[in-house]
């Protein structure tokens, strides 16, 4: 029994010997990754700094870039008004009466009158458009055969205006 109780001293040695060994790489683990990990951390950290930090200067890049497009269309729209100014203004000289009166004389071989004469043309209001006022201002006895108010009046400016071309085309 002594052996029996030796062997077994001897194995529970070896158990222990093997878990103090289980526990001392356990231990050693441990702090290899308590080393690791304020490593990690402050990469991290620097990392999540980095990125913040260009976050912030891109902001600054993209409105100094917004900036820029804008003084180049500022400038651009300033080209096109002053553009338009010279348009007008040439439009302007294009439509003065002393130019056309040149090119008439011109181009187009046209000559100023000798002498100008007026005349005078007295319209005396003839029988038709008489008669079309007095028309429509008559009330008609019958009600089935009176047209509409509208249409008395538009027949009525279509006759005066017929009396004033014959009017008109006789004096001249």
């Amino acid at each position: 029994m002594v052996e029996r109780t030796a062997a077994a001293r001897s194995l529970s040695e070896q158990s222990e010997r093997n878990e103090n060994q289980a526990h001392g790489q356990r231990v050693l683990h441990r702090r290899v990754r308590r080393r690791v990990e304020p490593l990690m951390a402050y990469g991290l950290f620097v990392a999540i700094a980095v990125g913040l930090v260009l976050l912030y200067v891109a902001q600054y890049a993209y409105v100094a870039q917004l900036n820029l497009r804008l003084a180049q269309c500022e400038k651009r729209l300033a080209e096109i008004e002053t553009l338009n100014e010279q348009l007008e203004t040439e439009a302007a000289e294009l439509k003065s009466l002393q130019r056309v009166e040149q090119e008439a004389v011109q181009r187009l071989g046209m000559q100023k009158p000798a002498a100008v004469r007026t005349v005078k043309a007295a319209v005396s209001p003839s029988t038709e458009t008489t008669a079309a006022a007095t028309a429509a201002t008559e009330p008609v006895a019958s009600s089935a055969n009176k047209p509409s108010r509208r249409l008395s009046f538009f027949n009525w400016t279509r006759n005066l205006k017929k009396a004033w071309a014959k009017g008109v085309g006789e004096n001249h």
